[in-house]
């Protein structure tokens, strides 16, 4: 018998693969969580998809969309490369670019996470109706945006998965195949799974808490009772299963879990750089008889094995290069973070608190408080660009910062005001400059510099560095 999963695949490979000529949109709709941007994954890397279509593209829309790292990322994906004059074009030469690469082809474009009918208004016109069977999906929690995009085209509704399929996913997080679940232990663990209420991203965290004890009664017991509360409110019933993976974690990986919402929305993060930044914050303890590197990746596996955070790209070998965590997840990592005073996050939809020791921003336009409020911030990490103008006067605050990431930000030169952070442990940035004086900083033992690609100005590394006796 066919999981839900498997039916929803077969029901879109079919309108993908045949059906009319004309462009068509679809809707895949549902709540968070329930597994939308899994099966929509699953029908982009499917071989009979691929094979059917000239060319495919992915595109994260989220809540805080760029229009231009939008249209460009697809551009991207469909030219196979990005070119020095791309990166120079506004959002609509951008588009008629997209536009033009398009015409003619049949393609299959998904545009996972939309939140508004902007985003969409703001790209649909450079999506060229070839005739030819070109396919659109869409991904959204929201019914009535689905009907603005595509009024006359079916909706594809997720639906939650049934006692028997919940049970069998924990049961597959949990034990290897072959592998056999004593009588005790199923009968708890179908409770665990019912009142998981068949939302696939609650099961598979509960999956893999209960992987960590799978022969312990008394523990399934505990999440089992744990989880029987139940409450009126669907979104608080939904936070409270979604926090107990997350109280259950050991005292020093939650700090490392926690971090994962400085990062915005849909974000791929490079596992070097995360595991650089958790060093610098003293998350990472030495571990006996391992090397500091050693202990970094067991921290990072612990959390991926809880599925707390999944993997986005690997390498040949099966090391980790890029990491991500689910949207509802890094929600309720961000209102721990908040309430615990960790980390404060400052964009739009989000009044963070400047006076914490962390202080993270996703425009730095965005900060619009007294900096001296600022003075005693300890890290401080710039998730977006901004001009040096701008940065300068921010960064002559931060007296005693020791964590400076502003690696989104391209810079022409270095800024000098850098220099007077004698406490840095860690710097990341982008720049074509790296003078001598950066030997000052003594105290630096992480240094991230990301070379401006097409700069004018060849990057040099200055050789003052080799001097520095902690980097």
């Amino acid at each position: 018998m066919m999981s839900s999963m498997e039916e929803s695949e077969m029901q879109l490979k079919y309108r993908l693969t045949g059906g009319g000529s004309k462009l068509e949109v679809i809707p895949i709709v549902g709540m968070g969580g329930i597994g939308k941007t899994t099966l929509a994954r699953n029908l982009y890397k499917d071989r009979l998809v691929s094979v059917h279509f000239d060319v495919r593209a992915w595109a994260t829309i989220s809540q805080d969309y760029d229009v231009g790292k939008i249209l460009l990322g697809l551009l991207r994906l469909v030219t196979r490369r990005p070119t020095y004059e791309m990166l120079q074009m506004g959002n609509e030469e951008l588009g008629q670019r997209l536009y033009r690469t398009l015409f003619g082809r049949r393609y299959l474009i998904i545009l996972d996470d939309m939140w508004s009918s902007s985003s969409w208004n703001d790209i649909r016109m450079f999506f060229p109706d070839n005739d030819n069977g070109s396919r659109i999906i869409i991904t959204t929690r929201n019914s009535s945006l689905a009907n603005f995009i595509a009024f006359r085209s079916p909706h594809h509704n997720m639906q939650f998965l049934k006692d028997d399929e919940s049970w069998n996913l924990i049961h597959q997080k949990v034990f290897a195949p072959g592998e056999i679940c004593s009588p005790e232990l199923e009968s708890i663990g179908r409770k665990i799974a019912y009142n998981c209420r068949g939302l696939p991203l609650t099961i598979s965290l509960i999956g893999g808490l209960l992987s960590y004890a799978k022969g312990r009664q008394d523990f399934w017991e505990q999440v089992a009772e744990d989880l029987s509360s139940n409450r009126a409110d669907v979104d608080e019933e939904i936070l409270d299963i979604l926090s107990l993976p997350y109280n259950y974690l050991p005292y020093y990986l939650k700090p490392c879990l926690l971090y994962m919402g400085a990062f915005p929305e849909d974000s791929e993060i490079d596992a070097s750089r995360l595991i650089k930044l958790w060093v610098a914050e003293g998350f990472l303890k030495p571990i006996s008889g391992k090397r500091l590197e050693e202990a970094a990746e067991m921290y990072l596996k612990a959390p991926i094995d809880r599925n707390l955070i999944f993997i986005r790209q690997q390498s040949p070998q099966g090391n980790v290069k890029s990491c991500g965590i689910h949207d509802l997840l890094r929600d309720l990592c961000v209102k721990k973070a908040y309430e615990e005073n960790f980390l404060s996050i400052k964009r739009r939809h989000i009044l963070g608190d400047l006076c914490s020791r962390r202080v993270c921003v996703h425009s730095i336009r965005d900060i619009d408080r007294p900096l001296d409020q600022m003075q005693l911030t300890r890290s401080f990490l710039s998730i977006g660009d901004a001009s040096q103008e701008i940065l300068s006067p921010l960064i002559s605050t931060f007296r005693l910062l020791r964590v400076l990431d502003i690696l989104g930000i391209k810079l022409d030169q270095f800024p000098g005001e850098i220099l007077q952070l004698v406490n840095l442990r860690y710097l990341a940035l982008s720049t074509s400059e790296l003078p001598s004086s950066i030997s000052r900083l003594w105290n630096l033992q992480i240094l991230i510099v990301q070379a401006i690609r097409f700069s004018s100005n060849p990057h040099v590394v200055t050789p003052e560095i080799l001097d520095m006796p902690q980097l």
